[in-house]
């Protein structure tokens, strides 16, 4: 999961706002032709959706505070997921961040991403193919929130 970056790499660290929308834009992009996934989001407006889906993630990894509603009830509409579906998701996330991004940013992003499938998969009563991310994955991110950091 962990592409740390080198003295020589360029990718910028993600950030809340337009780096997170236009991530998410190459993400959506890349399961539109993902014949496992694609199914699931065929039928949605994917650019009418986008500015919530970038909100939630502003929020959740960047404390944005922009967010607000029920992340859990599309999912819970999706008949036939799997945790196949999940691990290809994860998977194809952490490529596209990766392709475009390295810092902490990303790293947050990606250990969010794991924390949120795991628990999704619970919900919907899926049993998960991967453990629970290890707590070292989600430290940064409570220490930021504990310090009071934006």
């Amino acid at each position: 999961m962990t592409t740390l970056p080198t003295r020589s790499d360029t990718r910028p660290d993600l950030a809340a706002g337009a780096p997170v929308l236009a991530a998410l834009e190459a993400f959506y992009a890349e399961l539109a032709e993902d014949a496992l996934l694609a199914p699931f989001f065929a039928e949605l407006d994917m650019p009418a959706h986008m500015a919530r889906i970038a909100s939630f993630w502003d929020t959740v990894v960047f404390d944005a505070g922009r967010y607000t509603g029920n992340v859990f009830e599309p999912h819970r509409r999706m008949p036939g997921l799997t945790a196949a579906h999940f691990t290809r998701w994860l998977a194809t996330f952490e490529r596209t961040i990766d392709a475009r991004h390295a810092g902490p940013g990303a790293e947050r992003t990606k250990a969010t991403a794991h924390r949120i499938a795991y628990m999704m998969q619970l919900r919907l009563g899926i049993a998960p193919d991967s453990p629970m991310p290890a707590p070292e994955a989600t430290r940064a991110v409570l220490e930021r929130r504990a310090a009071g950091a934006r």
